[in-house]
């Protein structure tokens, strides 16, 4: 009989999380990143303005790959890889 209680349970709570869960969209920089292979290969200054212009982006740094930066990570904060004067990678954190 126990058997039977945890089985229904478990299948109860399985159908719970499969009916009533539904994917959060992305908060901050994470809502825009479809957006940003777009700005690669462009200069620093045009991608920082482009990143400051969108809602949830509150900090934008550039840098090249031997700038130091720090490694915590803040849902609000784009960062651009530059190289040879351009725009390489951007991430969030």
């Amino acid at each position: 009989m126990t058997q039977k209680r945890l089985a229904l349970a478990l299948c109860f709570g399985l159908l719970t999380l499969a009916s009533g869960a539904q994917a959060q969209a992305p908060e901050g920089c994470a809502r825009h990143e479809a957006r940003f292979p777009a700005l690669l290969g462009k200069a620093p200054e045009e991608v920082r303005a482009a990143l400051q212009a969108m809602p949830g982006i509150n900090t934008v740094r550039m840098g090249g790959p031997t700038t130091p930066m720090t490694k915590d990570y803040r849902l609000d904060r784009a960062t651009g890889l530059i190289e040879n004067g351009v725009v390489t990678r951007i991430t969030c954190g």
